[in-house]
């Protein structure tokens, strides 16, 4: 089972970056990561977003930076602490996440084209179970 996961994550990564920036993803796959939670997750504190990543504070911060420099993302005042700043994505940053989500979405697609329809809701009951009994034991 492992080895499947591992080889879909690596089958998904791989096809992510043969395509040409402008023909499809304009993300890397982490950037890609840290912009669909901070849209899962709305306004949030770096401190709160390293820790829903799993990264240390200094690596959130490096791609905070990064995606700010794209214009990815906007720092606002946090009105409960004039120190704090709350992250979030910017117009541009919700516009290329809804590009590069079909992209996926694509993908996707293409994994499941060779499976019926009891086939594609018994992989999606199946994964949704994992993910939630993982995060559970996360917590």
């Amino acid at each position: 089972m492992e080895h499947a996961l591992m080889a879909l994550e690596r089958h998904i990564t791989r096809r992510w970056r043969e395509l040409p920036q402008d023909a499809g993803m304009a993300l890397s796959y982490g950037e890609y990561d840290y912009l669909q939670t901070l849209a899962e997750l709305g306004s949030v504190r770096l401190s709160d977003l390293a820790l829903e990543m799993r990264v240390s504070k200094p690596t959130a911060s490096s791609m905070v930076k990064r995606l700010q420099a794209k214009g990815l993302l906007q720092r606002n005042a946090c009105p409960e602490d004039g120190r704090a700043s709350l992250l979030s994505l910017s117009e541009s940053g919700r516009t290329l996440l809804n590009r590069d989500g079909e992209t996926y979405a694509r993908f996707v697609g293409e994994l499941l084209a060779g499976l019926t329809e009891p086939e594609h809701q018994q992989l999606a009951t199946l994964l949704q179970r994992m993910v939630q009994q993982s995060q559970s034991g996360q917590r």
